[in-house]
């Protein structure tokens, strides 16, 4: 029968509250007892001898009144264990800190490396070995933000800039690595924040926050972490700087992170497309949002920003925003204004609809026309067109064939003819593509500059534009409560 010892059975609860294994709770001297306690004897520097003498047995009972005190707050220290505690050990060393075999294990290397970690967070207090919610989240962050491909940033060129450039280069060729200082350090750490891997500091000392982020930096570029310069891993750091003056030049790519690119995602944003979160940073989603504009503009859809697509981009945002356009037509869905705000602003861009009065008359038009954009085919068959010559209508059938479709209802077959000259569209030759939002939009906008709209909206003539439109003043109180609201809202 095994001897059960009171102490052994409350060293064993003790052990088991702060994480280590002792095996079953009986107060009985196990293998699994003695390891546990040589463990935890580690962990504080103790003699790792597995017996519960006065120093050990000290310790046991402070470290678990303090995993008592602080309950569920995720407060860790010395002489803890947990599956936890090594995801933590594994995040202080991809940041560089050196906490010691990743075995869950919260020793007293484990401390210094937080110690290291806490000195270089600015938000934490230093000189302390523990791990509070704080200093977890920020530990979090930190090793977060080293799991990204490599980025680039716009950087103003110098003379000087190339000379430490030149130097980094003839450093790396000899290699160089943690220990290291000077300018070509500087220059290094000064490309690591460039690319997205922040070294904490950037004064010229290759410390260990360098050293991780430097292979994190590897690794995202398929180059092997070994922790040193040389002259390949610098060929692909010294990418992080694109050297230029301009906010355009050369094209904003997949990558970036500048003021440019988050301007871009707001342009972006502006006229309907979906950037993902508005933070400067080239990723996927911007790249997806670039590309649907590519073909929605039916250019070359190669997924880059350059000169001549900023400048559409821009000469369109000046029509209207997605919030304008949902205050100025209430039942309008947001799911297809969304998708109709591209082509909108692309029409009025044509059109040179680009004031406030021609805005708000141009869009009071189309609200009454299309019932807030609810209508892009006349509901009446067309039949009433049939024969009128003065709208081209000569051959039979012409009358339901080009009736009137589109937001601003394109009518006869003189007009689809006309309109499908001007865009470059077989209008007259298939009728119903004016029904497509990507074509109404654009024959509205024809519309309104083959009949000089843009001169009366200029004058605040609304009653001839109506005129010129309707052909007479149909629903002219609405017209003019939809007019005045564009206004407001513009």
């Amino acid at each position: 029968m095994p001897t059960i010892t009171p102490s052994i059975r409350r060293a064993e609860t003790l052990l088991k509250r702060i994480g280590f294994n002792p095996g079953k709770v009986d107060g009985v001297e196990t293998p699994a007892l003695t390891n546990a306690v040589k463990e935890f004897q580690t962990a504080w520097g103790l003699a790792p001898s597995g017996l519960l003498d006065a120093p050990t047995s000290e310790k046991l009972t402070a470290t678990a009144e303090r995993v008592k005190k602080h309950g569920r707050d995720l407060f860790v220290s010395v002489g803890q264990k947990s599956t936890d505690i090594q995801v933590l050990e594994r995040r202080l060393a991809r940041l560089g800190y050196t906490p010691g075999k990743a075995d869950g294990i919260f020793g007293r290397d484990t401390a210094e490396a937080v110690k290291a970690f806490r000195a270089d967070q600015k938000e934490l207090k230093d000189g302390v070995g523990w791990l509070d919610r704080k200093a977890r989240q920020a530990l979090r962050r930190a090793a977060g933000s080293l799991s990204h491909p490599p980025e680039r940033r716009r950087v103003a060129p110098s003379k000087a800039q190339t000379r430490v450039d030149r130097t980094t280069a003839q450093k790396a060729a000899d290699g160089f690595g943690l220990g290291s200082t000077g300018a070509h350090v500087s220059n290094l750490q000064k490309h690591l924040k460039a690319a997205g891997f922040d070294p904490a500091h950037v004064g010229g000392a290759f410390d260990e926050r360098t050293l991780g982020a430097l292979k994190a930096f590897q690794k995202k570029s398929k180059l092997e972490p070994t922790g040193e310069v040389n002259a390949k891993t610098w060929k692909a750091l010294q990418k992080s700087f694109i050297l230029t003056n301009s906010k355009a030049a050369p094209a904003q790519a997949l990558g970036e992170r500048s003021g440019a690119v988050k301007a871009s995602e707001k342009l972006l944003k502006q006229l309907g497309f979906n950037p993902g979160k508005i933070d400067g940073l080239f990723d996927r989603s911007t790249l997806k949002a670039v590309k649907a504009f590519e073909r929605q503009q039916h250019s070359k859809v190669d997924g880059v920003i350059g000169t001549n697509q900023l400048a559409k981009m821009k000469a369109l945002t000046k029509g209207v925003t997605l919030g304008q356009l949902h205050r100025i037509m209430p039942s309008l869905p947001m799911s297809k204004a969304r998708s109709y705000l591209p082509l909108l602003n692309r029409a009025m861009a044509e059109a040179k609809i680009d004031t406030r009065q021609r805005k708000a008359m141009f869009l009071a038009q189309l609200a009454h026309e299309s019932v807030q954009l609810r209508y892009f085919e006349e509901i009446a068959s067309g039949a009433a067109y049939e024969g009128r010559t003065d709208l081209g209508n000569t051959h039979p059938g012409d009358g339901v064939r080009y009736k009137g479709r589109g937001p601003i209802q394109l009518t006869g077959r003189s007009n689809y003819r006309a309109a499908g000259r001007a865009l470059g569209l077989p209008l007259e030759r298939k009728p119903k593509m004016a029904a497509q939002p990507s074509v109404g939009f654009r024959t509205a906008g024809w519309f309104w500059s083959s009949r000089g709209l843009n001169r009366l909206a200029d004058q605040g003539n609304f009653r001839e534009v109506t005129r010129r439109i309707n052909g007479g003043f149909n629903g002219l109180s609405e017209r003019t409560a939809y007019y005045r609201r564009a206004l407001q809202v513009l």
